[in-house]
């Protein structure tokens, strides 16, 4: 088999797989699944389904963010956020409602985002803060490219939450995320218009990934569901002594920003003490 072949991803299981001394058979033993599945993935075939990962990753000792996301910096990602009749700008408990939307795609490094909403919000999204994290927003249509949409104003918590979108955006195919017994919450278009051509069949015709249980998902479009919002992130934080939906986090952790700007941005907000903490 050349390696000219394989994927990045399906390269990276070989090596490390012989690296560690697992043959196809015993790595598959380990992760009760048949070989073929993992010779498929090193051809490039096809790619671990994400519900695998963590286990994959634990077992050829490497980061998750590598096995995925050689795959994904193959192809050109941009986000979408269309949202009306909802202020983006509105505090939830200690940070706006966009910066809970925003930190998905900073988590991704999807830094491009076309945003179609009104006016009002368009006027709030031009400070410059958004630019420090490394935002460029453009309120055009997209055209031709690989899109992770949002459509509702959704809160979205839990464990490996972005694998599950890496899981996503490296399917080669429209796919839709739902949470167990919700609707869907972020859809990726793979490199088409036909979300914008057709919107209802594709919402439609995606193809399902369940997020399954353990996450926390609430529609940010009433007043209740934005205290009970709220009301989670404060227990959280308040417990686990880190941020959700922390831009200045996340910018920091992606060396975006540096420990003097991170410093300077505590300042300026509410959980300023829980940032502090993590660079002294």
């Amino acid at each position: 088999m050349e390696s000219a072949k394989l994927t990045e991803t399906g390269r990276i299981i070989q090596e490390k797989r012989i690296a560690l001394g697992f043959t196809q058979k015993s790595l598959a033993q380990a992760l009760h699944i048949t070989d073929k599945a993992i010779s498929k993935w090193e051809r490039g075939i096809c790619l671990p389904d994400v519900s695998l990962l963590p286990k994959l990753s634990l077992l050829l000792d490497v980061d998750v963010d590598i096995l995925v996301s050689k795959s994904i910096k193959q192809q050109k990602w941009v986000g979408l956020i269309e949202i009306y009749d909802t202020d983006l700008s509105q505090t939830v408990y200690d940070k706006p409602l966009v910066y809970y939307l925003l930190s998905h795609y900073l988590l991704l490094g999807i830094t491009k985002i076309h945003i179609l909403t009104d006016e009002k919000n368009r006027e709030y999204l031009s400070q410059k803060i958004f630019e420090t994290f490394g935002f460029h927003f453009d309120y055009e249509i997209p055209h031709g490219q690989n899109m992770m949409v949002l459509n509702h104003p959704w809160f979205l918590f839990g464990s490996d939450l972005t694998q599950h979108f890496q899981g996503a955006m490296i399917c080669e195919r429209n796919t839709k995320l739902v949470p167990d017994n919700q609707d869907p919450v972020f859809y990726f278009s793979y490199g088409s218009n036909e979300y914008f051509e057709n919107k209802r069949k594709f919402l439609r015709n995606s193809s399902k990934r369940t997020l399954g249980r353990g996450m926390i998902c609430i529609g940010a479009d009433s007043r209740e569901k934005i205290l009970d919002i709220a009301t989670f992130v404060r227990t959280y934080q308040n417990y686990s002594q880190m941020p959700i939906g922390s831009l200045e986090e996340i910018a920091y952790k992606r060396g975006m920003i540096t420990i003097g700007q991170m410093k300077e941005m505590a300042q300026n907000v509410s959980y300023g003490d829980i940032l502090v903490k993590m660079v002294n």
